[in-house]
């Protein structure tokens, strides 16, 4: 059986178990619609209508008992109004709801109520006559019989809506008894078709998906180059067997001619150009790629060859030796480019032979005068220059040699009179050196007197320092003290302002106790004591605030002395870190100047050193003059052998 044939088999099946799955899918999705159908259709619009009826009946009710309660003819007359309302209301749901009724119960229900609710209507008329002539007992007597009437259809309408309701059940469970049942015939289809896809799945997997990556694999694995996969499956009598002996079959014509080729290849590496391949052993394109190839290599070898033939003269100085054969496209090019290559460079070379012999014989005045390309050309321009430059250089060279012959002849002359210099500044740096040696001795003793009156500015400054500490520390104390002075004197104040209405609270009490008479006898005289103290504490309190006051201007003028001295102690602390500072930036100085004439005096040494140096090298110079004259002289006649114009 052939792949296309079991695929067409499995979604045969597939097709068949769907639309059984579908017919009772929609048979349960058809009937529940139904359902819903009434339930929408006839249940629902039976209960609004029903509560509607039952609502506007109420409110006909409360707005008669309104109009026997109203003395108002307008009220009346709007009551009236909307009890006609309510009728026509109620008339048009009943209108609505009687193509509804369709049991038996509701029927009867119904019947009921429309017998009730006329005479209800009758005897409301009757009410209202009375009610509109304010006969108020009579139509109070007869709404209280219209009463039952009204319960009776009352309850009638719940009945109905009760009835609505459990119609609307029934469906209800009617309509989830079937879907319960649709739920389970599809989950036990799907469930079908899922174990059914799942086989198909493992079926298509065991005997087709796999042997299949199988082939793709191996494919795979030739196409990256590798021939030494075994190929499974041919044994099958299927499809997957026709592929698997197509793929053995290709995968051998492809290992026997990536071995023709190898072989091929490993003989041109190994120098062996006159290996072939056996077309007999391909078939088809694989024969043409392999005469192709044959006829590939017998082309490309043989203008190697050629070339080997003329590079071997080549090598053994014969410089006439050219390509000959015949050849086309890009080996035709080769063997111009190869012969125009050989012709380039026999005129360069003998060109080149020529101006060097010119130029061992002395004779700078050649040149290569040929016209060539790339780096011929570039070896022309290099050969053409480095000659100019060296002509330049040698003229140069004979120019310099004769300055150089005079120069040297000055220097000679020149040197010996610096020798003579250098003896005579040797004496004077040798006297200079006393002096300065003296003059580092004077400085040395200033310095170190310098450093001595810096350390007693520094001691100077530290005390000036300490004194206007502690005497801030004591201003800070007396300005304390006159604080707590100000304090006392508030204090005093306030001791004395209490001794006063103190005194004053006494008399009032010796006021009182004076109209109590014998009573009050006793708490008079208390006051009067109390009265006496008063008179005590506030002359104390006087004699306090006098001293307050005197102590306080003795303290005031002790902290305006304090910040005096204060300030006198700054500025003499400033003074000795100012005169500190002054004898520190001498005592630098002076550390600077000893520095400096330390250093003058080894520069001295040093220039003397120098000098003496100086003076032998002078000496020697003039040597040397003598002798570089002669050589410039040698030199000179040398470069007059060359031939420059």
């Amino acid at each position: 059986m052939t792949i296309k044939t079991k695929l067409r088999l499995a979604f045969l099946l597939m097709i068949v178990l769907f639309a059984l799955f579908g017919a009772v899918a929609l048979t349960a999705l058809s009937m529940v619609s139904r359902d819903i159908g009434h339930i929408a259709g006839d249940v629902l619009p039976s209960v609004v209508a029903t509560n509607t009826i039952n609502t506007a009946t109420s409110n006909y009710r409360a707005d008669e008992l309104r109009h026997i309660l109203s003395t108002d003819p307008a009220e009346m007359k709007r009551l009236e109004a909307d009890l006609a309302k309510l009728r026509n209301e109620v008339a048009v749901w009943r209108a609505r709801y009687e193509p509804l009724v369709d049991t038996p119960d509701e029927r009867e229900r119904y019947a009921n109520f429309s017998r009730d609710y006329a005479a209800y209507l009758t005897s409301s008329d009757r009410m209202l006559e009375r009610s509109a002539r304010n006969e108020n007992l009579d139509a109070v007597g007869m709404i209280k019989e219209s009463g039952r009437l009204f319960d009776d259809f009352s309850d009638d309408l719940v009945a109905l809506v009760q009835l609505a309701q459990a119609d609307s059940e029934k469906t209800s469970k009617a309509a989830t008894t079937v879907a319960s049942r649709g739920q389970t015939v599809i989950i036990a289809g799907l469930t079908a078709a899922i174990a059914f896809a799942l086989f198909c799945m493992w079926l298509v997997e065991t005997m087709i998906s796999r042997p299949l990556a199988g082939l793709t694999g191996t494919l795979h694995k030739v196409g990256a180059g590798d021939l030494s996969v075994e190929v499974a499956l041919t044994d099958r009598v299927d499809d997957i067997g026709q592929m698997a002996r197509a793929t053995a079959a290709t995968i051998g014509s492809v290992k026997g001619l990536t071995g023709d080729v190898g072989t091929l290849v490993d003989a041109a590496q190994s120098g062996t150009l006159s290996a072939r391949a056996e077309r007999g052993r391909h078939q088809g394109e694989y024969a043409t790629l392999v005469g192709g190839l044959n006829e590939l290599i017998e082309t490309l070898t043989k203008p190697l060859f050629e070339v080997v033939s003329v590079m071997q003269l080549l090598s053994a100085g014969d410089l006439q030796g050219r390509m000959t054969g015949t050849y086309e496209g890009d080996l035709r090019a080769l063997k111009a480019n190869m012969n125009r290559s050989l012709d380039a460079l026999v005129s360069l070379l003998g060109e080149l032979a020529t101006v060097a012999g010119r130029m061992a014989e002395g004779d700078l005045t050649g040149a290569v005068a040929g016209s060539y390309q790339g780096d011929f050309a570039v070896l022309k321009g290099n050969v053409n220059r480095a000659q100019e430059r060296l002509r330049v250089l040698i003229g140069s060279v004979a120019d310099d040699t004769e300055q150089i012959a005079a120069a040297v002849t000055e220097t000679s002359a020149a040197a010996r009179q610096v020798a003579e210099e250098s003896d005579r500044q040797l004496v004077s740096l040798t006297a200079v050196a006393g002096a300065v040696s003296q003059t580092a001795q004077s400085v040395g003793e200033i310095a170190a007197n310098a450093g001595r009156g810096r350390d007693l500015a520094t001691a100077t400054a530290g005390l000036a320092e300490e004194g206007r500490v502690k005497l801030a520390h004591l201003s800070g104390a007396v300005e304390r003290i006159a604080t707590a002075h100000d304090r006392i004197e508030r204090i005093a104040g306030t001791i004395t302002r209490i001794a006063d209405k103190t005194h004053i609270l006494s008399l009032n009490a010796g006021i009182e106790a004076a109209r109590a008479g014998e009573q009050g006898l006793g708490f008079g005289i208390v006051a009067q004591q109390i009265g006496r103290l008063a008179e005590d504490a506030a002359l104390a309190v006087r004699d306090i605030e006098v001293i307050v006051a005197e102590s306080g201007a003795t303290v005031r003028e002790g902290v305006a002395t304090a910040g005096e001295a204060r300030g006198s102690i700054e500025r003499i602390a400033e003074a000795a870190r100012d005169s500190g500072g002054a004898v520190q930036a001498i005592s630098a100085a002076m550390a600077q100047q000893t520095v400096a004439v330390q250093e003058l005096v080894r520069r001295l040494s040093e220039l003397r050193a120098g000098s003496e140096g100086n003076a032998a090298a002078a000496e020697e110079i003039s040597a040397t003059m003598e002798e570089l004259a002669r050589m410039i002289h040698r030199a000179r006649d040398q470069v007059g052998r060359f031939r420059l114009a």
